[in-house]
């Protein structure tokens, strides 16, 4: 469950989808608790609360409020855990700390070098650049395992997307997401093709030289399952929306399938408003709702914007001749939100080229490593190396040895004599 607990936010990204939100104000706490007893009366096994916006940490107070609320009335076999999509300018050593303590995965918006944040806000690089310092020299830990930087990559960024990696890479961070604005971008053009391929196979290149050294993987592109088999069985979907497996809900109490079609949030497209009709699951403390929420997925079905995956298609050809349909996961949302397009099944340029030359890219990197690519195999392997030079030091410092004493014979032994 996504809980945004505010529309405001201290910056002004250029390419934010929440641009014309009519959500400004922050959720209340009636709102918020009566969401979370929501969530917590299903008695699932594992629950995952995002806290989001605008900018959460806007809302500090009702976050820990939410938190605790949580702590004290989740039942004993109920798993929960807890992520915040931020962009870090507001976080605190104080809030770093709890957020850290509550086992919190924290999902930063960071860009990368200062010309591709610059797009976030101007001055907010020095900003994160700092804080990742902190985090790692702070909290070595929690830097390692619970920050994840979330990269949203333009059309006129593109030039700058291996440098980005680069800098992340040199400040150790260990998990790396990157993806296009699923927003229709403007830049983008044909010829921005073969500028995203040369800055993944640079990315490829800094990638297999950092497992190399390290056994990790942080880009998020390389580092997942290996591909499916070219003839594998592939989903109808697109995507999680119509199976009704997460929620958000906005200030007012509003709940959606997805935030991205949450009409509360956005001025949206024509066919993003009629996936938004179908999603909007209305107040979530409204005595109607568990029984929307089961018909969603009925309804959510029947949408051509989220089915027939072999039938969609994009300027570079069908997707039931690409290679790599059964692994693509295109969001219906960047095909929603163009302003101008009002077919369901045409998948924008810049999110297929994406998908494309990433795929293709962790199938070469799957093959450059032989497939073995977990931090568990490259410590197997340094093990094992070290067990190997040790046994070789053994063998030579054994050699050495019965020179040593070869030596020491020959010279102790008494001399021949002649005649």
């Amino acid at each position: 469950m996504a809980l945004l607990l505010t529309g405001k936010c201290n910056l002004s990204c250029a390419y934010c989808y929440q641009k014309g939100s009519k959500a400004r104000q922050a959720i209340g706490w009636a709102v918020a608790r009566s969401a979370l007893e929501t969530v917590l009366a299903w008695g699932l096994n594992e629950i995952v609360v995002e806290f989001t916006g605008g900018e959460p940490l806007l809302e500090v107070a009702t976050l820990r409020r939410a938190v605790s609320f949580i702590e004290a009335n989740r039942a004993r076999d109920t798993a929960v855990s807890f992520t915040i999509t931020t962009n870090g300018t507001l976080l605190t050593p104080q809030l770093t700390e709890f957020l850290l303590d509550r086992g919190f995965t924290i999902r930063l918006s960071f860009d990368g070098v200062d010309a591709a944040q610059g797009h976030r806000g101007e001055g907010t690089f020095r900003t994160l650049d700092r804080l990742l310092h902190n985090l790692r020299e702070q909290h070595p830990s929690g830097f390692a395992k619970q920050l994840r930087i979330v990269v949203t990559l333009l059309a006129s960024t593109i030039p700058l997307l291996a440098e980005s990696v680069r800098y992340l890479l040199a400040k150790d961070v260990q998990a790396i997401e990157i993806a296009p604005r699923f927003t229709w971008d403007p830049d983008w053009r044909p010829s921005c093709r073969d500028g995203l391929e040369r800055q993944v196979n640079e990315i490829l290149r800094l990638s297999l030289d950092h497992w190399r050294a390290t056994g990790a993987v942080p880009v998020g592109f390389l580092s997942a399952a290996p591909l499916l088999d070219a003839d594998a069985p592939v989903e109808q979907f697109l995507c999680g929306a119509p199976a009704a497996t997460a929620l958000c809900v906005d200030p007012e109490g509003q709940a959606w399938a997805c935030p991205s079609f949450a009409g509360s949030l956005q001025t949206l497209a024509p066919l993003a408003l009629e996936a938004s009709r179908v999603l909007g699951l209305g107040p979530i403390f409204s005595p109607r709702f568990s029984r929307r929420l089961s018909a969603l997925s009925g309804k959510a079905s029947r949408l051509q914007l989220f089915a027939d995956r072999l039938g969609k298609r994009s300027s570079y050809g069908s997707c039931v001749d690409c290679r790599y349909v059964a692994d693509c996961h295109i969001c219906p949302a960047s095909i929603s939100h163009s302003p101008t397009n009002l077919d369901p099944d045409l998948i924008p340029d810049f999110a297929c080229a994406f998908k494309y030359t990433t795929l293709a890219a962790r199938e070469w990197f799957d093959e450059m490593t032989g497939g073995r690519r977990s931090v568990n195999w490259y410590n197997e392997v340094r093990a094992a190396l070290g067990e190997l030079e040790d046994a070789v030091k053994s063998s030579v410092a054994t050699s050495q040895l019965e020179q040593s004493l070869g030596s020491v014979r020959t010279q102790r032994r008494p001399a021949r004599r002649i005649g």
